[in-house]
């Protein structure tokens, strides 16, 4: 590997809410360079100026929400046309990491852990693209690794769109009610923003060669919708809480992170009391 003052590291969504706490980390290490944000995919002249010299991408670009087509652009398509690039005109020996989703997995009627071996069968377009964005990358060629995230959340985090935490410490902040579909006792795993940071730069700049390419990251912990609101109501005493009629969840689930913890020492640091903390005062602070 390159020394860090020669070294480029390619970002995309440098300005997205993982690349925009990633990116200082990264300088660090090397030079840092991006895809310029705009509507629409890069011109070829663009990801060829991007990706020529570059040693290690991490492809954190994409799209969590909007229509089944800008979905499948944002995620699959210019995941595609990445990929392509980089083979084209790429340095050979370029390793791609990619920020892929838990939503790969299927869901519906899981109670428990979820590991790698778990059945890929998505049941969302966003889960469909990340799932078909992986196998795109596998085929590739490249060297690669893919981390498949649990729920992050954390300061940067976006109401109604990143996380149902930051939604809930937005409507906090602005003294609305807490809304709650169902009974909130279904669970996800949530996992910190900075946590996730620390598995890339981890998985990025280890002197270890692992034969293992794809790994969970999340808490390892369910998370009721009841439990946030609990905390969230303890440090914001005059929020109340809405609920919402709504068929029963039975999604009920936790990602088993053994295999990173095992390869690379990874642990989340930051509670889930602390972290929501840190979005309360993210949102509260005076813009």
């Amino acid at each position: 590997m390159a020394h860090k003052e020669s070294r480029l590291i390619g970002v995309t969504g440098a300005s997205g809410f993982i690349g925009s706490r990633l990116v200082p980390e990264l300088k660090r290490y090397g030079k840092v360079v991006s895809l310029p944000r705009g509507k629409g995919f890069p011109s070829l002249k663009q990801l060829k100026k991007f990706t020529s010299g570059v040693e290690i991408f991490f492809h954190l670009g994409g799209v969590n929400r909007g229509t089944d087509e800008e979905i499948l652009n944002g995620n699959l398509v210019a995941t595609s046309r990445f990929i392509d690039t980089v083979k084209k005109y790429g340095r050979p020996s370029a390793r791609v990491l990619f920020a892929s989703s838990s939503q790969v997995y299927r869901l519906n009627k899981v109670s428990g852990e979820i590991s790698e071996s778990s059945p890929m069968q998505p049941e969302s377009i966003y889960g469909v693209s990340k799932k078909t964005a992986e196998d795109l990358i596998r085929i590739s060629g490249l060297p690669y690794t893919i981390l498949r995230l649990a729920n992050v959340y954390g300061p940067g985090c976006l109401a109604n769109y990143n996380s149902v935490v930051a939604t809930m410490c937005e409507r906090a902040h602005k003294e609305l009610p807490l809304e709650i579909n169902g009974n909130g006792k279904q669970g996800r795993d949530f996992v910190y923003i900075d946590d996730v940071v620390q598995a890339f730069l981890l998985a990025g700049f280890s002197k270890k060669i692992m034969k293992r390419k794809v790994y969970n990251v999340g808490s390892g912990q369910i998370t009721s919708l009841i439990k946030i609101v609990n905390i969230i109501k303890k440090n914001r005493k005059k929020v109340s809480v809405k609920f919402k009629p709504m068929a029963e969840d039975s999604i009920s689930y936790c990602c088993n992170s053994d295999k990173f913890k095992h390869d690379y020492g990874w642990r989340p640091m930051t509670t889930l009391s602390k972290g929501i903390m840190q979005s309360l005062k993210y949102f509260g602070r005076e813009k």
